[in-house]
């Protein structure tokens, strides 16, 4: 969260978060820029072990076993689908 610009706005469970990571809100979405963003969120996941602590979290031994049915989405009424139940057959990207 703090890779990516979480400012601690203790607004996560209130879809108003002003950086724009913890809301569906797609205003406020617009200042979260994921391309500008990866690269700090992979150096600190190659310096610290939180990648594994969320792994072991998920029920994965290791991040490598990180799967689409580990990932939730949240919905618009506020329930949560597995990634796999969203997007049941995996797409190649476009240009392959």
């Amino acid at each position: 969260m703090f890779a990516l610009g979480c400012i601690q706005a203790m607004k996560c469970n209130q879809n108003t978060c002003p950086t724009g990571i913890t809301t569906h809100d797609k205003r406020l979405q617009r200042g979260l820029d994921p391309t500008a963003k990866a690269r700090r969120v992979m150096r600190y996941h190659t310096k610290e072990k939180e990648v594994c602590v969320i792994a072991h979290s998920c029920g994965a031994a290791e991040p490598r076993k990180l799967r689409r049915h580990h990932c939730r989405v949240v919905q618009e009424n506020g329930r949560t689908l597995a990634l796999d139940e969203l997007f049941p057959t995996r797409q190649a990207p476009a240009g392959t």
